[in-house]
């Protein structure tokens, strides 16, 4: 019996989805990305899931990148076709309604860089190393690369870090608002597993509308995205999740900035 390529295990409402191929440092083929697009749609309508984490198996890697091994066997158009999978595949993440956390758990190489810029959140192990290494073997990347990288950081810093393809550390990402956090390995899973906690706790119609405000938003002008922003709150503001918040904020009950009672 094959080991499965991508794992699945769900606590309260988070669902981690772990890269399983440790034997090639968890590269991933086009049926592994396959399978993480189709994990992430399922999830998206699955009422007990509220937060999705994404990691890789063992301590070493999160991803190495794309399967290379596959990647020889490329022609122009199988390469072409091998690519839009993956862009699919990340854009189904990035276009997700539950939020996906990429918990980079060890060293994260070309697609494996890619993949953490296509979910909301992305936290990361000390030591762990981040890179579109992809110019460092003569040629570039293929899977979002070069457009998400420098809407994520700074111009320069994006240019310089294609340009080369030399990896950067885990502080120096975090410097750069490359990833939000940087955990002790000891503490990883922990902190990893407290934050998709506070997410999850909040209202699902609050957290996917908010998804929706950002996403939407940047794709427009600031009025635009104003304006969407009013109604998209409208909207929200007549869910029954929403109405409690505010009968528990006038009987004291919550208090916004507050830790939760429960």
């Amino acid at each position: 019996m094959s080991t499965p390529k991508l794992l699945q295990a769900t606590q309260g409402n988070v669902t981690t989805l772990t890269i399983n191929r440790p034997e090639v440092r968890n590269a991933i083929d086009t049926e592994t990305m396959h399978l993480i697009e189709d994990a992430v749609r399922v999830l998206g309508r699955a009422d007990e899931t509220r937060v999705i984490v994404l990691t890789g198996s063992g301590d070493i890697a999160f991803s190495a990148g794309g399967d290379m091994k596959e990647m020889q066997t490329f022609s122009a158009l199988s390469g072409d076709q091998m690519m839009a999978v993956w862009q699919t595949g990340l854009e189904v993440i990035e276009a997700s309604r539950k939020p996906v956390i990429c918990a980079i758990n060890g060293f994260a190489y070309g697609g494996g860089t890619e993949i953490a810029m296509a979910c909301h959140i992305r936290v990361a192990v000390e030591g762990a190393k981040l890179g579109q290494t992809e110019i460092a073997l003569d040629h570039l990347p293929g899977g979002g690369g070069t457009q998400r990288l420098p809407r994520l950081v700074p111009l320069g810093f994006a240019y310089e870090h294609l340009l080369t393809g030399e990896p950067i550390d885990a502080a120096d990402a975090l410097r750069v608002g490359l990833v939000n956090h940087v955990w002790p390995r000891e503490l990883f899973a922990q902190q990893t597993a407290d934050l998709a906690g506070r997410i999850a706790a909040r209202a699902p119609v609050a957290v996917q509308y908010t998804l929706d405000a950002v996403r939407d938003g940047l794709n427009g002008s600031l009025s635009t995205g104003m304006r969407l922003e009013r109604a998209l709150a409208s909207i929200v503001l007549s869910s029954d999740d929403a109405q409690k918040g505010l009968q528990d904020f006038f009987t004291k009950k919550r208090r916004a900035g507050a830790p939760d009672k429960n």
